[in-house]
C-alpha cells in the first residue's frame, strides 16, 4: 500500500511538516483534556505538545508499518473501536484523503467526540497545483487504491450537522515539488501572495471544528475509568502518555 510518508521526506514535503506543525501549535495552546486521538500518521504524531493525559496515534489497519516513535492502534477509520464521546481532541492528519465514504468518517469521529470536544482536520487541497497537475509525484496512482482529498467546503459540509467550523486556513502555495531547497526557496513570495490573493488555491489547508449539542446535557465526557474502548473489541492495548515515555 503506497502512503505519502515518502513524499513528507521529500523538500516540498517539509513546507507541508512546518506549516502543519505551526497550526498545530497555535490551536494545542488553547485545548484541554484528557483524551486525544490521531487519525493518520504520514510523517509522524502531531500531538507531542498537547496537554492530554491520553494520547493515542491510530493508523489505517491497511498500511503498513511506518510510525513507530509513539502509541499507535490499527483500526478501520469507518468504524472506530471506542465509545462514544471518548476524546476531548480528535486531529485528521492526511486521514480523510484515503476514506471511501466521508460521511460515515465524519459520523465516527463525532461520535467518539465528546461535546465541546475540537475536530482538526489536515489534509491536501484537491483544487491547489499539486493535486491538479502533479498528483502522480504525491503518491503512486498507477496502484489499485482510493486516494481523493475532500475540498474544503466538502468538509464543512459534513461538520455542519455536528459541529461549529471555528477557523480554518489556507498555506504552502509553491507550486513546485522539486527536492531542491534552493528551487523551492524562488517560489517564497507564493506564501504571502496566495494568503492575499488566491488562498483557496493553495496545496494544503486546515480547518478546526467545535462539537455541539442541540439538547441539553452536560460537557464532556462521562463513562469509568478504563472504559474508552467498545465492548468485545479485541485490539492491541493503547499506550498513554506516561507509557510512551518510558
Amino acid at each position: 500500500m503506497p502512503l505519502l510518508s515518502n513524499f513528507f521526506s521529500t523538500a516540498a514535503g517539509l513546507l507541508v511538516r512546518r506549516w502543519e506543525a505551526a497550526q498545530m501549535d497555535a490551536l494545542l495552546a488553547e485545548c484541554s483534556g484528557d483524551n486525544a486521538l490521531q487519525l493518520g500518521a504520514p510523517y509522524g504524531s502531531l500531538l507531542r505538545n498537547a496537554p492530554h493525559e491520553s494520547r493515542i496515534l491510530a493508523v489505517q489497519r491497511s498500511f503498513p508499518d511506518n510510525v513507530g516513535e509513539c502509541a499507535k492502534l490499527r483500526l478501520n477509520y469507518e468504524n472506530l473501536p471506542f465509545r462514544e464521546a471518548s476524546f476531548d481532541l480528535v486531529v485528521c492528519a492526511h486521514a480523510s484523503e484515503w476514506v471511501t465514504d466521508s460521511g460515515q468518517f465524519f459520523n465516527e469521529i463525532f461520535r467518539v467526540l465528546a461535546p465541546e470536544g475540537r475536530l482538526i482536520v489536515l489534509s491536501f487541497n484537491p483544487w491547489g497545483p499539486w493535486c491538479v497537475r502533479k498528483k502522480d509525484k504525491l503518491i503512486n496512482l498507477s496502484a489499485d487504491i482510493h486516494f481523493k482529498p475532500l475540498s474544503v467546503a466538502e468538509v464543512k459540509s459534513q461538520c455542519q450537522p455536528h459541529a461549529i467550523v471555528d477557523r480554518g486556513r489556507f498555506g504552502v502555495y509553491c507550486p513546485s515539488l522539486s527536492d531542491n531547497p534552493q528551487k523551492l526557496a524562488r517560489w517564497g513570495w507564493c506564501e504571502k501572495a496566495g494568503d492575499r490573493w488566491w488562498p483557496a488555491l493553495s496545496n494544503v489547508y486546515m480547518l478546526s471544528a467545535i462539537k455541539k449539542e442541540e439538547k441539553p446535557s452536560l460537557i464532556g465526557k462521562l463513562m469509568p475509568q478504563g472504559a474508552m474502548l467498545k465492548k468485545g473489541w479485541g485490539g492491541q492495548t493503547v499506550a498513554t502518555r506516561n507509557q510512551v515515555q518510558q
